[in-house]
């Protein structure tokens, strides 16, 4: 069962994440979580709703992203889902991300400026979990963190 949740579409633009992000971080703290919790969950979701203007709705604006957050009763797992109805993701994108060696952007290298993938491994390294499913033209990415309350953390 859900207490509260966040549920919300937005037209798919370069800066939608931004929209997204000033919309969700108030629930979140509604949500009493973590400020450093917060910050990590904000960096996957800005990261995710980025590729999905760029690579599922390649770079076309208007198309819809929704976005869904919520904490389920009785379990201490934040779940963030972002849903669009551009190209889905290879089925192997998300598989052994974390396995791969990670490439440090170097100011004096330009061929490490754009490594492809960098965003979902840093996703993955913040989430306990990430889904990814699609379904009857809709693709959606669930990511799953554990979370804690400020009062356990005074504690």
């Amino acid at each position: 069962m859900v207490l509260k949740g966040f549920n919300r579409s937005y037209p798919s633009r370069l800066d939608t994440s931004r929209a997204v992000s000033a919309d969700i971080i108030p629930f979140w703290h509604e949500l009493n979580l973590a400020e450093e919790l917060i910050c990590q969950m904000e960096l996957c979701l800005v990261e995710i709703v980025n590729n999905v203007f760029e690579h599922s709705y390649h770079s076309v604006e208007g198309d819809k992203v929704e976005v869904e957050s919520y904490c389920e009763n009785g379990k201490p797992t934040l779940v963030v889902k972002i849903s669009d109805y551009g190209t889905a993701m290879p089925s192997d994108l998300l598989s052994n991300k974390l396995e791969e060696d990670f490439v440090v952007p170097d100011p004096e290298d330009p061929d490490t400026w754009t490594v492809s993938n960098r965003g979902l491994r840093i996703v993955q390294e913040l989430t306990d979990k990430t889904e990814y499913m699609t379904a009857i033209g809709r693709n959606t990415l669930t990511l799953f963190r554990h979370t804690q309350q400020h009062s356990e953390l005074s504690k």
